[in-house]
């Protein structure tokens, strides 16, 4: 299995391009404070500082994220995952 953490320079560069391609109110009302915790395999896993935001990006804004998030990491990303902040994913602990 393959997975990665991202670099800081790396979200930098994805809140860039989510910022620019969603515009600043859609940006600043979903995404402020989204962190790509890891990838694995073409599984993108995030946190989004609420259960709501988490929600509206993943049922909403998945495959833009997805695509965008292709165009930083130059590989595929078939998939978005997004919980609240501090949850884990399948069952995995918290990265630190």
């Amino acid at each position: 299995m393959t997975s990665f953490r991202p670099t800081k320079v790396e979200q930098f560069a994805i809140e860039a391009k989510l910022n620019r391609f969603f515009g600043e109110d859609v940006y600043d009302r979903l995404f402020l404070g989204f962190e790509v915790v890891e990838v694995v395999e073409d599984q993108l896993r995030a946190w989004s500082p609420s259960e709501h935001c988490a929600a509206v990006i993943d049922l909403q804004h998945g495959a833009k994220v997805a695509w965008i998030a292709q165009g930083v990491f130059n590989r595929p990303i078939r998939h978005v995952s997004v919980l609240a902040r501090g949850m884990s994913h399948n069952g995995r602990e918290q990265p630190v």
